[in-house]
C-alpha cells in the first residue's frame, strides 16, 4: 500500500487561512460547536481545558466546546480521524500509531515537551533500577504501545520477555501497585506515584527521559480535514494559550473545576501534580513559543517505535505535525515568557 501524502508533508498547511475579520463563525455572531476528547479521566493535566471552559474563554473565541473522557478500551484518534471530534489530547505513542495507519490526524500544538512516561512501584519493592525489573509484573492500558518501554529495559540488559505485562483499565493500575498485585506500574511521572504517596505509599520513579529517552510528551491533535481549513483550530489554540495562562494564576480555582467533574480527585494533591506540570513547560523546547513542536524529537520517537515492530509503516516526521499555528498565535510567545519566568520580549 503507498502511504498517504499529507498535506503536512512540506511543513506548510494548504490552502488559505482566512484573516480573523473574515472568519464566518465570529463575524455572523455564532458560536461553533467543538469536542475536545481527553486522554484519560479528569486530572490536574487537564485543568487549562476546563478551566477555559468554565471562564468563557473558548466563547470568547467562538467555540462552543464540550469536552468528553477518554473511550474505555478504545483508540481515541478513531474519533477525531471520522470527523466526529475535532481535537483530542493525545499521549504520543498511540498517535505515532494512528498515524502509522494512516488515520488522518495531524498535531497542531505540543501539550507538554517531554514524555511523562514512567514505570513507578512501592519503595518496599527495592525497585530502583530498570534492571531490577527483571520477572516483575507491570500494568499497561490496551491502547500503549510496548515500543516506548524499550529504552529503559534495554539500559538494565532486559527486553520485554523479561517482564510481564498486566493489561487493566485506566484507573486500576493505582489500586493493582499498593495491593502488591503488581510490582511496577506504567504511568505519568507526576501522576500515579503522587497519588499513591498520598495515600501512604512512597514510591519510586524510573522516568523514561532520565534514561536518555527523547520521545514527545502529549500533543493536541487535529481532525486533519479540520486542521486544513484552519479557522477553527487556530481559535482553539488560542483559547487553549489564553486557558493556560490564565490557570498558571489561578491554579486553586481551576481545580475546583476538575474537582466538580471528577470527585474523587483530591483538590490539594491535583494542585501539586499541576505545579509539576508548569514546571516541565519550562523546557527548551518551549523557550520562544509554547507548544512548538522539535523535528528531531518526532524522529527520535518514531524509531523507537519502529524499531519495537509497533508500527503498521514508518511515518514521516513531518507528516506528524505542524508548527503553523503556534508559530502566528502571540499568545506562545506570551505564554512562553510566563512558565520561563521571563519578561515577554
Amino acid at each position: 500500500m503507498t502511504p498517504r501524502r499529507s498535506f503536512f508533508a512540506l511543513g506548510a498547511l494548504a490552502g488559505p487561512v482566512l484573516p480573523i475579520g473574515l472568519r464566518p463563525a465570529r463575524a455572523q455572531g455564532r458560536l461553533q460547536d467543538a469536542i475536545l476528547r481527553l486522554n484519560f479521566t479528569p486530572w490536574a493535566m487537564h485543568a487549562q481545558y476546563y478551566a477555559g471552559l468554565r471562564q468563557n474563554i473558548y466563547r470568547s473565541e467562538g467555540i462552543n466546546l464540550e469536552i468528553r473522557p477518554a473511550a474505555a478500551g478504545q483508540q481515541n484518534e478513531v474519533f477525531i480521524a471520522a470527523g466526529r471530534e475535532q481535537f483530542l489530547v493525545a499521549n504520543a505513542d498511540g498517535y505515532i500509531k494512528s498515524r502509522a495507519a494512516n488515520l488522518p490526524v495531524v498535531a497542531v500544538m505540543a501539550d507538554q515537551p517531554d514524555t511523562p512516561f514512567s514505570v513507578f512501584s512501592l519503595k518496599t519493592s527495592n525497585i530502583t533500577r530498570p534492571e531490577h525489573m527483571r520477572g516483575k509484573r507491570i500494568t499497561w492500558f490496551q491502547a500503549q504501545v510496548r515500543g516506548l518501554l524499550d529504552p529503559l529495559l534495554q539500559s538494565g540488559g532486559l527486553t520485554r520477555n523479561d517482564i510481564t505485562f498486566v493489561t487493566v483499565g485506566r484507573g486500576a493500575e493505582v489500586q493493582m501497585v499498593a495491593a502488591g498485585q503488581v510490582e511496577c506500574g506504567f504511568g505519568f511521572s507526576y501522576g500515579q506515584p503522587l497519588t499513591l504517596e498520598e495515600r501512604g505509599f512512597p514510591c519510586n520513579v524510573m522516568a523514561l527521559k532520565d534514561y536518555g529517552v527523547k520521545f514527545c510528551g502529549t500533543s493536541i491533535v487535529a481532525n486533519e480535514r479540520e486542521a486544513r481549513r484552519g479557522d477553527l483550530t487556530e481559535r482553539f489554540i488560542r483559547a487553549t494559550m489564553k486557558s493556560l495562562i490564565w490557570t498558571q494564576a489561578n491554579m486553586d480555582q481551576a481545580m475546583n473545576y476538575i474537582v466538580e467533574v471528577a470527585p474523587d480527585r483530591m483538590h490539594g494533591l491535583e494542585v501539586r501534580k499541576l505545579r509539576m506540570i508548569y514546571d516541565i513547560y519550562r523546557s527548551p523546547d518551549f523557550a520562544e513559543r509554547f507548544g512548538r513542536f522539535d523535528e528531531s524529537k518526532w524522529e527520535s520517537s518514531i524509531a523507537y517505535l519502529m524499531e519495537g515492530g509497533d508500527l503498521q509503516r514508518r511515518p514521516t516526521a513531518r507528516e506528524l505535525y505542524t508548527n503553523e499555528f503556534v508559530d502566528r498565535i502571540p499568545e506562545a510567545r506570551t505564554l512562553a515568557a510566563l512558565v520561563q519566568q521571563r519578561p515577554a520580549g
